[in-house]
């Protein structure tokens, strides 16, 4: 049985660069750049409130110091209710995606595009991989996840992020797939804000849990709960839905990236920063 879970918007004592949350800002775009570094891995996120919402990146970046990994430095291109279309057409994505070498790039499209515009999102999303796979990165697209009031469109979400998946050659960070999983394994879980729409504290958490195994290839079980500000306990629970949902994904592995990396960098001419 799930335990209540909880948060507290108040986190003191909580040192995360970036992570500056105050009550009545949880939808307002945070910082947009993590601590620079030349180490650690460096990811991109092009989406936009879904992917910012609650401070999602930063909790990545905890669940990653925790577990001992390389260093989580991010940037976003993240406006409220943006489009992969008007990310491309408005070039400030295209030129994020040129500024650096980046490991990997993380595509959300907008919520209704999957179901209502299906067919944009395919041809932007394509414009936008091919962009990314010059710079040697990988493509990671963010599954999200349905309106709390209409589970029953997580199938089509989930179907079309995988057919674009399959057409780029790219991974997915099974977000939706693990909401849903938890929603229908424990029936009092709320993971929505009081819109119905975006995700609240607890859907960021779990979000997080499945991006951190996605960009890592390794389980968040065991990190604390904390991170979350939720008891270990009930950390356990998400962690395990996090894992198992991108286990069931079959993501490639991570010397399959490798190989697409070196290839990209082979075939690069000498302008190449690679």
């Amino acid at each position: 049985m799930l335990p209540k879970l909880r948060w507290i918007i108040f986190l003191s004592g909580l040192t995360l660069t970036g992570f500056l949350m105050e009550a009545g800002q949880r939808h307002v775009g945070p910082a947009t750049t993590s601590e620079p570094s030349s180490s650690g891995i460096h990811v991109l996120f092009i989406g936009n409130s879904f992917t910012y919402c609650e401070y999602m990146p930063q909790m990545v970046g905890a669940l990653a110091k925790a577990g001992h990994q390389r260093p989580f430095r991010f940037e976003m291109q993240t406006p409220a209710g943006c489009t992969l279309e008007k990310h491309w057409n408005d070039g400030l994505a295209v030129k994020k995606i040129r500024s650096r070498e980046w490991d990997v790039v993380v595509l959300q499209e907008q919520s209704q595009r999957p179901l209502a515009k299906p067919d944009l999102m395919f041809d932007y999303g394509k414009i936008l991989a091919e962009e990314i796979q010059r710079q040697g990165a990988r493509t990671v697209l963010f599954v999200t996840f349905a309106n709390r009031h209409k589970r029953q469109d997580q199938a089509a979400i989930t179907n079309a992020y995988l057919k674009l998946s399959k057409d780029i050659d790219a991974e997915v960070a099974p977000v939706g797939n693990a909401w849903e999983m938890a929603l229908s394994e424990h029936d009092q879980l709320v993971l929505h804000d009081a819109d119905d729409s975006h995700p609240n504290a607890i859907g960021a958490y779990l979000t997080a849990c499945v991006m951190y195994a996605t960009i890592y290839g390794e389980s968040p079980e065991g990190l604390p709960g904390w991170i979350g500000n939720i008891s270990d306990a009930e950390a356990r629970v998400l962690q395990s839905i996090a894992w198992r949902s991108v286990q069931e994904s079959n993501q490639p592995s991570s010397n399959r990236h490798q190989h697409r990396r070196s290839q990209a960098a082979a075939a690069t001419t000498g302008t190449s920063n690679l």
